[in-house]
C-alpha cells in the first residue's frame, strides 16, 4: 500500500471516528428531547385529567342544585362514580411536583363535600324547603374549594408544559449546536489534513521518484527542484548529490 494510500485511509479512519461521536451527540441529544417530550405529554394529559374532573364535578354539583325537580339518585350516583374516576385518572397521572399535594387536598375537600351533599339530599326527601338553604349555608363553600384545587391542579400543569416547552427547545438547539459545529469542524480539518499532506509530503515525493526513475533509465540530470524547507528537501539535496557522483563515477570508468 502506497503512502498516499496509508496516509488516506488514517484520515479516513479519524474522520470516521470524529463524525461517529458527533453523531453520537445528535442522537443523544434527541434522546433528551424525546424524554422531555413524553413528560410534557404526561403534563397535558394531567391537565386534561383536571378539566375533565371539573367538568364531572360541575354537572354533578348542578344535579344536585336541580334535585328537587329532578328526585333521581342514579343521575347523581352516576357523576359521583365519574368523578371518583376522573379523581383516580389524575392520581395515576402525577408528574409534577406539588401536584400530589393538591389531590391529597382534593381527596380531603371532595369527601367533605359528598357527606354533606349526601345528608342534604336525605333530608331533601324529606323537607325539600331546606335543600337550597343547606346548600347555602354548607355545602357551598365545600364546593369553591373543591372546584378550586381542581383549578390549581391545572394550572400547575399548565405552567410544568410552558416551562418544559421552553426548557426542550431551548437546551435542544443549545446542545445540538456542539455536535453541529463538530461535525463540520471534522470535514473541514480532514480536507486541510489530506490538502496539506499532499502538498507538503506526497507531492515533493511523486516528484523525487520521477526524478530518480528518469536518471536510471536514461541517465538525464537529477534536476527536480523541491521548495519545502524541511527533510525531504534535505533528502532531495542529498538524492541529488549521489546522481552527481555517480554519473562522475560512470564518466571516469
Amino acid at each position: 500500500m502506497s503512502i498516499r494510500k496509508k496516509v488516506f485511509l488514517g484520515c479516513t479512519v479519524v474522520a470516521f471516528i470524529l463524525l461517529l461521536a458527533g453523531f453520537t451527540i445528535a442522537f443523544e441529544m434527541q434522546r433528551i428531547r424525546s424524554s422531555v417530550s413524553l413528560v410534557v405529554a404526561e403534563n397535558v394529559k394531567s391537565m386534561n385529567a383536571a378539566h375533565n374532573m371539573q367538568r364531572l364535578f360541575y354537572s354533578q354539583n348542578m344535579i344536585l342544585l336541580d334535585y328537587e325537580s329532578a328526585k333521581d339518585d342514579s343521575v347523581l350516583n352516576a357523576y359521583a362514580a365519574e368523578c371518583n374516576a376522573a379523581y383516580a385518572d389524575a392520581q395515576n397521572r402525577i408528574s409534577v411536583k406539588g401536584e400530589r399535594e393538591i389531590l391529597d387536598s382534593l381527596n380531603i375537600c371532595y369527601s367533605a363535600y359528598t357527606k354533606i351533599s349526601n345528608n342534604i339530599v336525605r333530608s331533601a326527601k324529606t323537607d325539600r324547603r331546606n335543600l337550597y338553604l343547606q346548600y347555602c349555608s354548607e355545602l357551598y363553600s365545600r364546593y369553591e374549594n373543591v372546584s378550586s384545587l381542581i383549578d390549581e391542579l391545572f394550572m400547575l400543569n399548565k405552567k410544568a408544559v410552558e416551562s418544559n416547552s421552553l426548557l426542550m427547545n431551548d437546551n435542544y438547539y443549545r446542545m445540538i449546536m456542539p455536535a453541529v459545529i463538530a461535525i463540520l469542524a471534522c470535514i473541514v480539518l480532514i480536507f486541510l489534513l489530506n490538502y496539506f499532506i499532499y502538498i507538503y509530503f506526497i507531492s515533493p515525493m511523486v516528484k523525487i521518484v520521477k526524478g530518480i526513475n528518469a536518471f536510471n533509465e536514461t541517465r538525464v540530470p537529477y534536476n527536480t527542484g523541491v521548495e519545502t524547507k524541511d527533510e525531504i528537501a534535505a533528502l532531495n539535496n542529498e538524492i541529488k548529490k549521489l546522481a552527481e557522483t555517480v554519473k562522475k563515477y560512470e564518466k571516469e570508468n
